[in-house]
């Protein structure tokens, strides 16, 4: 499959969440655009360090970013007058990026290829699921003041995959940890990484 690139620091996106994101340079305001047009995916890559960032040809392969990454496809909410955008961008899954494609478009193109993920909970997993539940439930009623928003953010919460997603995003404060939380393939690792991380002292509280 093609993705359009969105390199960004400290910025992972999971399967199955809202990242909100201020679109204002202009070859990626293009991108969101024809992204939301044309229905194409958008993989955020995340870029460990700012300065390694560099110029890319067709062919090579994109090194500054990680190459896992989470993709989606952007809604676009608003369109300010200073042609600035609000976009939400949808965790549709993960990819692994593969070599710049000559699309000849002021942002990356690139190849990537679906990762399968092991989505359904083992049952020895299900108590610390539920511990990871517990704590995402307390976070959602101690920071979202409006009533309206926490229903909404819990209503979302209908999955695994969605509960994972959102206890990382949010509670983990270690970027790195973020994307280390993404790389695992089977969500079974990933409830047993964050319930590891609820003992020490990684999460925003």
């Amino acid at each position: 499959m093609e993705v359009f690139l969105f390199p960004l620091v400290n910025v992972s996106l999971f399967p199955k969440t809202t990242k909100p994101l201020n679109i204002f340079e202009p070859r990626y305001l293009e991108m969101v655009k024809v992204a939301a047009e044309k229905k194409m995916p958008i993989a955020i890559g995340f870029i460990e360090d700012a300065s390694q960032v560099a110029p890319v040809k067709p062919g090579d392969n994109v090194n500054y970013v990680r190459t896992l990454a989470g993709y989606g496809y952007p809604q676009i909410v608003e369109e300010r007058l200073n042609g600035t955008l609000l976009v939400f961008l949808q965790g549709a899954g993960k990819v692994r990026l593969g070599k710049v494609l000559e699309r000849g478009t002021p942002y990356l193109v690139v190849e990537a290829e679906k990762v399968e993920e092991v989505t359904q909970v083992a049952p020895e997993n299900k108590a610390a699921m539920d511990h990871l539940m517990k704590i995402l439930t307390r976070w959602i009623h101690t920071h979202i003041p409006d009533q309206q928003q926490q229903d909404i953010f819990m209503k979302s919460l209908v999955g695994p995959e969605e509960i994972v997603g959102a206890f990382a995003s949010y509670l983990i404060r270690d970027y790195d940890l973020q994307q280390m939380t993404l790389e695992l393939s089977d969500i079974n690792e990933k409830i047993k990484f964050l319930h590891r991380l609820t003992e020490s002292n990684e999460l925003t509280t």
